[in-house]
């Protein structure tokens, strides 16, 4: 049973509810990453468990754009100091291309979302509180400051000044809703009194002039989405943690059961330095994470979702985007399906990173070299073959990407065009020997699949005394100019046969005097 099955089950039997509703919440305060994601998979996947077992279920998401710029991130220009304590929503975008900070994060990752294929409805907090709806959850918040503060404190040991108010009144001033203090409210007209920092004393609306505090807004949110389900990190979930009072915020001052929790642990980046390994938390403050977009074109929506859909939420993923994310790829392909559509779902991603490097960016060459490599090209109506090709070019497009931006060094080669001399000058008798015997083998061929290639080698070895391993080195030195590369059978099967006949022949030193252009 998936992990998100029994989650489900477990939903069913402690909640009386007929309907679910599934909230996950982020703040876009820089890049939303992979790391974020997991909240949005995790939901999608038990909200799915729950439709699956006949409970009607609506997974949501709240982009927490009313919250405050904490500090000046490092990616940052210096100018958004005189920004810092104003809602994200209110803050130009850093680059000019949205309407404001919160939509320059926040746009990019919903249009991930749409092609991971997640069906969840979008709301936007500064929305919420300008429409009104956090309004009487305000006046209830207000009214009842003291039994709030006393929650807080008992909960999570906080003592908090006597001045403390759970609305954090929005500055007309300075634009801060961070800086101002409430020094009375008049319930009759939906207004908060406030005098700031900056100086300034003025009124606030209830209905978009001012936030609750984070303890209390989640609470309040709650109640006025009917939430009953949520996944969140697991420091939330630690003794004393915002869901602790959360809970009792939610029963005491909102009369509202707390949502089924479903604590996740994180996902973790794994990057190489050199010769070490770095493993960070992601953050999008600090900036160590990778985007979704990012990710999204170096592997399709079915990898990145497997990535967390496969781990139980209470286990932490390292996520490593160069080898063990191929070794993921080779995982899905093996156990779920190919990817990608026709034709391109038929050839491994690996086999990809070997055809795409021979093709050397040349679409009409990929489709040759895949030919050449035992595989049918799409025949039939234009708008099929259309399709097919378009699904051949984006699982390229991927292989090319991650090629350029993770892959270790060992897996990267560049087919030498030119006869690499001093490459071969290196190659034992043994070496050269074997060479020409596959040269001789290939005479009357018109092509190889992998596999032959693969046994015609040791086949060779065999007959020729040496070790396999040095056959493949010499294959690699005289095509590749470096003594390991993708598997040779592979390789050797997506390339004209007539031209490695010629390069083996010139390698093995039978035919020096042929054009070394070949």
């Amino acid at each position: 049973m998936h992990w998100s099955q029994a989650i489900a089950k477990d939903i069913i039997a402690q909640r009386e509810e007929r309907k679910h509703v599934v909230a996950t919440g982020i703040t876009p305060s820089g890049d939303i990453h992979i790391g974020n994601l997991r909240e949005i998979i995790i939901g999608d996947a038990v909200r799915n468990a729950l439709m699956d077992m006949d409970v009607d279920a609506d997974l949501i998401y709240v982009a927490d754009t009313f919250d405050p710029l904490r500090r000046r991130y490092p990616f940052l220009p210096p100018e958004y100091d005189q920004h810092v304590g104003r809602p994200l929503s209110e803050i130009p975008d850093p680059e000019g291309c949205h309407s404001s900070y919160a939509e320059h994060f926040l746009s990019p990752f919903l249009e991930s979302l749409t092609e991971l294929g997640i069906e969840i409805e979008i709301l936007r907090a500064d929305e919420m509180y300008k429409s009104g709806l956090y309004a009487d959850a305000i006046k209830e918040a207000l009214l009842r400051q003291k039994d709030l503060a006393r929650i807080i404190h008992e909960t999570s040991g906080r003592h908090l000044p006597p001045d403390w108010s759970p609305f954090s009144p929005l500055c007309d001033a300075c634009g801060r809703i961070t800086s101002a203090v409430v020094t009375g409210y008049n319930m009759a007209k939906q207004e908060v009194y406030y005098e700031c920092e900056c100086g300034n004393k003025g009124t606030a609306s209830l209905r978009g002039g001012g936030k609750l505090a984070w303890r209390v807004d989640w609470a309040a949110r709650w109640r006025i989405l009917g939430v009953t389900v949520e996944p969140f990190g697991k420091d939330h979930a630690a003794p004393g943690g915002s869901f602790d009072s959360g809970k009792r915020i939610a029963l005491e001052i909102y009369n509202f059961k707390a949502p089924y929790p479903i604590p996740f642990e994180h996902i973790l980046l794994k990057l190489r330095e050199g010769d070490r390994t770095k493993v960070t938390a992601m953050s999008s403050s600090r900036g160590t994470n990778i985007s979704i977009q990012e990710i999204l074109e170096v592997v399709p929506p079915e990898i990145l979702k497997h990535l967390i859909w496969r781990v139980r939420p209470d286990r932490h993923i390292e996520f490593d985007p160069s080898t063990p994310l191929l070794h993921l790829i080779d995982e899905y392909e093996r156990e779920v399906g190919g990817i990608g559509s026709g034709l391109a779902a038929k050839i491994p991603f690996r086999h990809f990173l070997t055809l795409v490097q021979v093709a050397r960016g040349d679409f009409n060459e990929l489709l040759a070299v895949i030919r050449r490599s035992g595989y049918e090209l799409p025949e039939g109506a234009e708008d099929e073959k259309e399709e097919e090709l378009n699904a051949i070019r984006k699982k390229a497009g991927y292989a090319q990407n991650w090629l350029q931006r993770y892959a270790p060094e060992d897996l990267k080669f560049e087919l030498q065009l030119s006869v690499p001399w001093e490459g071969i000058k290196g190659l034992s008798d043994a070496q050269r020997r074997a060479l020409r015997m596959i040269a001789q083998r290939i005479v009357s061929k018109k092509s190889l699949n992998a596999t032959e290639w693969h046994n015609m080698i040791y086949e060779v070895a065999a007959t020729a005394n040496i070790d396999p391993k040095e056959v493949f080195r010499a294959i690699y030195i005289s095509l590749l100019n470096k003594p390991s590369g993708p598997r040779a059978g592979w390789l050797l099967a997506s390339l004209d046969i007539q031209f490695l006949r010629t390069r083996f022949e010139i390698a093995s030193g039978a035919e020096a005097e042929l054009d070394s252009n070949y």
